[in-house]
């Protein structure tokens, strides 16, 4: 019998039944008023976007592409559109101009290379691409290899004026006349829907077009914000006041993925909040504009809340954050405490750790302000999600045993484009399968790793993440990440090898490191495969996480291993 885990008094809730647009423009739900100031340039404030000039963009972009494009005329769920851009104030009105014509928005990472890009193109079968000027070149190098005309690359620039032009000059898309979406209220439609692509990250094959519905983010926007809206209520009924807290965030993570597009494109508008938009990440920009624009609201990854918790250079930066979440990748509650400590200087400001891929649209997400800890769980279930834990052969493990993280839940994927053997394989007797390995541990949910990281060490289990976890706590390392190398007498063994990264050069040396790691974790779970240092950083995806199978490869060339680790 399978052990079911749901929300504890609110298993299922009942959703909006409406598409995204309408909720977020025209709903009862939105709290964004039409002269709320929704996104905003970090390098010139001036430079701004309140409800209702991205109303009238986005009907007049819908209208632009309808008529010089044709997007939408055969129908919804049809025209992809591929986007690459940076942060920047007017991608907003983009991707809800695409939508609002009828096309399907498909998020490019800005780390794209023209093969890459051209590749995602493909697959989508997109006949338009829209970019920002730091990716024209790309873009169209990748047009031409597609055998699009420079007349189908869009270049989307929001400073120093607003435009929206084909790269030959020819088309203007920002129209005068407006299109005004078709507004949906079947639950069916709306379930069966495709109004975004995002592409898994692929860290372990290539990357995979991930197809989001209406249903899906308007759950995910619907839902996030329930328990924090009736917390609100209840404390309005007991005759309390309310916090005078201006939700005010920065954009500084890439819109390609579900951390950027949901936390920019749709919470903070659902909630009446703002974005400061950083045009790309950097770590002095971002302290700037932390104090600078007073922020309250913080998403950010665990490699960068590493950098926070170790940096002599961070001081009352974030005196103004009232709530702080991070995801993407596991994070411990001893660098979740490090962390902690400098948000804020006593404010009651916590980290709440989100859960879930691009593909479950953050199924497990922030604990609500008060109700947060240091342990370095994830948050409670949502509700409208149900969750499990099996082994192998999918059957569900013990409380406290590790096993595989499944979901069902309206937040969930309806599969990859294009890709129904993807689709089949993520899938088990309608449940998601994650890939995500997990434990419940008095009541809470641990992420241990990724199943597909997961080291076997004499048939023992051991997670790259706990490892790292542990030398993120060493004072003189910066970054570190484990991978596993074959061992030379088991073949069926791997050995953690690691690469560090040193506060400064000569601060550590490799014996310190095995110590470190011998003091704290189990004999087989020791650095069997060696200590590596590197200068500078280590590779990440534009998402912060790191990209193992460069570092599996780079231990490949270091170790004359022809065979693939």
């Amino acid at each position: 019998m399978s052990r079911i885990y749901r929300h504890p008094t609110q298993p299922t809730v009942e959703l909006p039944p409406v598409d995204l647009l309408t909720l977020l423009f025209d709903s009862e739900h939105s709290l964004a008023e039409d002269d709320t100031i929704l996104h905003q340039e970090a390098a010139n404030s001036l430079n701004a976007v309140n409800k209702r000039q991205l109303r009238d963009l986005v009907e007049r972009i819908a209208h632009g592409l309808r008529t010089n494009y044709a997007i939408g005329t055969q129908g919804p769920n049809k025209d992809v559109v591929t986007v690459i851009s940076y942060g920047q104030v007017l991608v907003s009105a983009a991707f809800f101009g695409v939508i609002a014509a009828g096309g399907v928005y498909s998020a490019a990472s800005p780390s794209s290379t023209v093969a890459e890009l051209a590749r995602q193109v493909k697959i989508g079968n997109s006949r338009l691409l829209i970019c920002g000027k730091e990716h024209e070149a790309v873009t169209a190098s990748a047009a031409k290899e597609c055998g699009l005309p420079l007349s189908s690359v869009l270049l989307l620039e929001s400073s120093p004026e607003w435009q929206l032009r084909s790269l030959d000059g020819g088309i203007d898309v920002v129209s005068s006349s407006r299109l005004s979406w078709q507004k949906i209220t079947d639950r069916q439609a709306l379930k069966d829907s495709l109004i975004t692509i995002l592409w898994s990250p692929g860290t372990t094959g290539l990357p995979k077009g991930v197809m989001l519905s209406h249903e899906n983010l308007v759950a995910e926007t619907y839902i996030t914000a329930l328990s924090g809206r009736q917390w609100a209520s209840k404390e309005i009924e007991k005759g309390n006041e309310l916090p005078a807290v201006q939700y005010r965030t920065l954009g500084h993570l890439p819109i390609s993925h579900i951390a950027g597009l949901f936390g920019y494109l749709l919470a903070p508008m659902y909630s009446g909040g703002s974005v400061v938009w950083m045009r790309k990440y950097n770590w002095e920009d971002m302290l700037k504009c932390l104090k600078q624009y007073e922020i309250t609201a913080f998403y950010t990854v665990p490699s960068i809340f590493l950098r926070i918790s170790k940096s002599p250079e961070v001081t009352d930066h974030f005196r103004h954050v009232v709530g702080a979440s991070t995801g993407a990748a596991p994070m411990d509650g001893k660098l979740q405490m490090a962390a902690n400590a400098k948000l804020g200087s006593g404010q009651d400001a916590m980290i709440g750790q989100t859960w879930g891929l691009s593909e479950t649209t953050g199924a497990i997400t922030m604990m609500p302000k008060g109700e947060s800890d240091t342990t370095g769980s994830i948050s409670p279930i949502l509700p409208s999600v149900e969750l499990r834990m099996v082994d192998d052969d999918f059957k569900d493990v013990e409380s406290g045993q590790e096993g595989e993280l499944l979901v069902r839940s309206p937040l969930v994927t309806n599969g990859y484009y294009n890709n129904s053997q993807a689709t089949k394989d993520a899938f088990h007797d309608g449940w998601f399968c994650t890939g995500d390995i997990g434990s419940l541990r008095d009541g809470k949910f641990y992420i241990v790793d990724r199943k597909k990281e997961l080291l076997k060490y004499k048939g023992l289990q051991v997670a790259p993440a706990e490892i790292e976890n542990e030398l993120f706590t060493h004072p003189q390392i910066k970054e570190a990440a484990v991978v596993g190398v074959p061992a030379p007498d088991d073949p069926g063994t791997d050995w953690p090898r690691v690469y560090v990264v040193p506060v400064a050069p000569n601060a550590v040396s490799e014996d310190d490191v095995k110590a470190w790691v011998a003091d704290r974790l189990a004999p087989y779970k020791q650095l069997r495969g060696g200590v590596m240092f590197v200068e500078g950083e280590l590779p990440k995806n534009a998402i912060g996480k790191f990209l193992r199978r460069e570092l599996r490869d780079r231990a490949k060339r270091e170790m004359g291993i022809k065979a693939k680790l």
